[in-house]
């Protein structure tokens, strides 16, 4: 009798494990070496500085959200202004009618005249948000555009009605901020945090600076600006904004001279692409920045800019601004797994509002993939994961379809 029913738990528990088997691979081909070791020309540079240079110019040409701020216009009309607030919220498919408040702290009747731009930069981890307001608290807020990091340069255009917010340009993006989390200042200082004569790149997931009685979290991929006597000893010494006595001020503070940065840009290599993903390996995936990490998108654009390559900041749209392969939803499923075969680490798959990195085929052939999954479907029911992982492409959406089969766009640097 114990036997059978020791069975029978057995069966019920083998059943459950089935029907909710997790999408995350846990095995070699979860760390970095297994793809690195199958990669024999991983270190060779793809693109210099000149060749990504031209390359960002190409993307800010087709990303309507993006912008050359170093020579962004000292006025821009009323209409450009309110143009770029509508698109936010239509793109963002946002009922206004369920934010009426936040609506009309817009201020976006009084918009008439030519906007003089001034010119700041984050004090700390800011939210960029669709409408000017805060938080919600839903892990999934529908008005998070996205965080932004210290220093980060911001053309600001116009304030909310209430005074507590402003509409701001970014390098990528553009919504609304907490105007006390900014420091204003000259158009010329500001210059010279959109183009530092030396830098840092943060090449850690996530780097905490201690400023004062302060800890201020970068992201990957965030341009720390350095002093001009640039280092001393093992540390660099980088120029960080902030606000003392009311004013805006420069502190030098030293930040160590270990692996969690990097003087200038990564090279930009597939290796390099395979390394900095894996450092987000495991982190909770936060809806447009939340809890301080990433969702899929700026896990991929993290990654690209930490080698200074500014890809948009939305799934969708980094499909439409990188380079390539062409479409992919007119091949059956051999055909697509013939592209991947061609393809390197660091190429992007994209399905209808999910991008992916792909690490390259495992040693069955089959593709691998690593990236922020927020959810997937097994069994018809909907399972939320919430990480960064690695998986293979055969997990299902809502009607049963594997991933590799609705794949809607394949990028890569050539």
């Amino acid at each position: 009798m114990k036997s059978k029913i020791l069975l029978i738990v057995t069966v019920i528990f083998l059943i459950s494990k089935i029907a909710f088997a997790s999408i995350e691979i846990t095995d070699a081909r979860s760390k970095p070496d297994y793809w690195i070791n199958k990669n024999s020309e991983g270190d060779e540079i793809i693109l210099n500085a000149q060749q990504i240079s031209a390359l960002n110019a190409q993307i800010r040409n087709k990303d309507a959200y993006a912008a050359d701020l170093y020579n962004y216009p000292q006025k821009i009309s009323a209409a450009t202004l309110k143009e770029k607030m509508h698109k936010l919220i239509v793109d963002a498919k946002v009922n206004i009618d369920d934010y009426s408040q936040s609506a009309a702290n817009m201020n976006f009747n009084a918009v008439i005249n030519d906007i003089t731009v001034l010119y700041a930069v984050t004090l700390e981890r800011v939210n960029l948000r669709l409408l000017p307001e805060g938080l919600t608290g839903d892990a999934y807020d529908k008005l998070q555009g996205t965080a932004l990091d210290p220093a980060e340069p911001l053309a600001v255009l116009w304030e909310s009605a209430d005074g507590q917010y402003v509409f701001v340009q970014s390098r990528n993006y553009f919504g609304w901020v907490e105007k006390i989390k900014l420091g204003f200042m000259t158009r010329d200082l500001w210059r010279t945090y959109i183009k530092p004569d030396n830098f840092i790149v943060v090449t850690a997931n996530k780097k905490f600076v201690t400023v004062g009685d302060k800890k201020i979290l970068f992201q990957m991929g965030a341009v720390i600006p350095l002093s001009k006597t640039i280092e001393d000893g093992n540390f660099w010494t980088a120029r960080i904004p902030v606000i003392e006595d009311g004013k805006f001020k420069q502190k030098i503070v030293k930040i160590a001279k270990d692996d969690t940065v990097h003087r200038n840009y990564l090279p930009c290599t597939t290796n390099n692409f395979i390394r900095q993903s894996f450092k987000f390996l495991g982190d909770v995936y936060g809806w447009g920045g939340l809890d301080n990490s990433v969702d899929c998108s700026s896990f991929t654009s993290d990654i690209y800019r930490s080698m200074g390559i500014e890809i948009p900041r939305d799934a969708d749209r980094q499909k439409y601004a990188m380079p390539s392969i062409g479409n992919i939803s007119v091949y059956r499923r051999n055909g697509r797994l013939e592209l991947l075969r061609k393809c390197p680490a660091g190429a992007l798959l994209l399905k209808p509002g999910h991008v992916m990195m792909f690490l390259g085929n495992d040693d069955n052939g089959t593709p691998i993939i690593i990236h922020a999954a927020s959810s997937y479907y097994d069994g018809g029911k909907k399972i939320y994961i919430r990480k960064v992982l690695v998986s293979d492409l055969r997990y299902k959406n809502y009607l049963g379809d594997e991933t590799i089969d609705v794949l809607t766009g394949v990028t890569y640097l050539k």
